[in-house]
């Protein structure tokens, strides 16, 4: 039987990192009194320190604002670059057809 996995708010990571971090709490203590894993809260640390010195994340949603944004502004960019290489592709389409019609 399979359990279902447990899923967190960006807010309780965010806390729950806080604790680890701002007050010099021990992950094992932190974790043992929120009910999670040691592990799952040492990932968060350690992705929430990369962030913090402005490491994107590959896979998966940052944790601080400024992260998240530069994702979001990431994904923006590529999508426009792949929207004007379509229509880059397309003006030299008809380009060639309209020279073609035109002799």
């Amino acid at each position: 039987m399979t359990t279902k996995r447990r899923e967190y708010t960006r807010e309780f990571k965010l806390e729950a990192v806080s604790l680890v971090v701002d007050h010099k709490r021990k992950i094992a203590e932190v974790a043992e009194s929120l009910g999670m894993g040691a592990s799952t809260l040492d990932n968060w640390v350690r992705k929430y320190k990369k962030e913090q010195q402005a490491v994107t994340p590959t896979q998966g949603l940052a944790l601080t604002d400024e992260q998240r944004e530069l994702q979001a502004l990431r994904k923006q960019v590529k999508q426009l670059i792949m929207e004007r290489d379509i229509l880059k592709k397309a003006s030299a389409l008809l380009a060639s057809d309209s020279l073609k019609s035109y002799y």
